[in-house]
């Protein structure tokens, strides 16, 4: 058995750590709060993010990053992207070149442009062991030990084997690849695309504009990955269409919520004010933007959602730019 730190005192940190420790792990959790690290402590529960569950024995929350990252051999993180890079910057006095590290982030960072692992070997080290874990999994069900499966992906099979073999049991399947791009490209782009799913429900389109919408949008998030060096059929598992049906479906997608709310015509601000949180599917609309200058692609439904949250651009109007674009084949003849 290993020990492993999971950064994130977050639901999906709390969830990974969770199935780790039911592994038979020991694991350190680092909570940015001490108070809560005291609280998981005492109570065996996180019921600020993840209420109604019991946490395993094996788990023990710390707010020291030294004493989660140090005697550790792997070390997962659940950071929101936008807050990884500073975190990064205080774990590199304690990290260890041996030690392995798993990306359970979902985004882009909008200064420079690049992935969760990309991030990794930017402040750490270019050689760094990384891999990452994406896929349709919400943090409560995993967490409920409901049936999960994610795609991990890493540089090389050897790193991926060890990871799956950390992971599976008899409720969660990890599947293995290599397209480390392509993974964590579905795994961002999904929020976006998630949030469009919503205003359409938000603002009363049928199942019939959805489902065009969502598979044109799947459709866009492979264009990216290939044009960003990833796989185009690597979006079509588990971290691409999987979490994209997850997250645009399910009753406890934040990004699909905020995305209903914005197409009823609430703003951010009063987004913010009423729920107290911006699901990463907004960061991550504005680098995706980005990248499109950058590389030269058009994304027209990423580019429409953006313009939508930000320039006041109507849905209505998206939607027509869709049905005016020249009639093509669906696939490469």
């Amino acid at each position: 058995m290993k020990t492993i730190a999971v950064l994130g005192e977050g639901a999906w940190g709390t969830a990974v750590a969770t199935l780790l420790a039911n592994n038979g792990h020991t694991v350190k959790l680092w909570c940015y709060h001490s108070e809560l690290a005291a609280q998981i402590n005492e109570s065996r529960r996180n019921d600020r993010f993840l209420p109604g569950i019991i946490l395993n024995e094996r788990i023990t929350a710390c707010a020291d990053l030294k004493q989660a990252i140090g005697d550790s051999d792997w070390v997962f993180e659940a950071i929101p992207v936008k807050f990884l890079r500073a975190l990064l910057k205080k774990a590199k006095t304690c990290y260890r070149s041996e030690q392995r590290w798993v990306s359970l982030s979902k985004g882009i960072e909008q200064e420079t442009l690049l992935f969760p692992t990309q991030i990794f070997q930017d402040v750490l080290a270019s050689d760094i062991q990384c891999s990452v874990f994406a896929g349709p999994s919400f943090a409560m069900d995993l967490a409920r030990k409901d049936i999960t499966a994610v795609t991990i992906a890493a540089p090389d099979c050897d790193l991926a084997q060890e990871l799956q073999q950390l992971l599976a049991n008899d409720y969660f399947r990890p599947y293995i690849s290599t397209d480390m791009i392509g993974v964590q490209v579905g795994s961002a782009l999904k929020n976006v695309i998630a949030l469009g799913m919503g205003m359409l429900q938000g603002s009363g389109y049928t199942d019939n504009a959805k489902a065009f919408f969502f598979t044109r949008g799947l459709h866009e998030m492979a264009e990216l990955s290939q044009a960003l060096g990833g796989k185009k059929e690597t979006v079509y598992g588990l971290s691409g269409v999987g979490d994209l049906a997850l997250t645009s479906m399910g009753s406890l997608s934040r990004n699909l919520q905020v995305g209903k709310r914005l197409g009823e015509g609430q703003s951010l601000q009063e987004i913010l004010e009423q729920t107290g949180y911006i699901p990463e599917g907004i960061n991550t609309v504005e680098s995706v933007h980005q990248l499109m200058r950058t590389h030269g692609v058009q994304l027209l439904i990423c580019s429409g959602i953006y313009d939508v949250i930000f320039k006041e651009k109507s849905l209505k109007d998206l939607i027509k730019e869709l049905m005016r674009q020249p009639l093509s084949y669906e696939c490469e003849q």
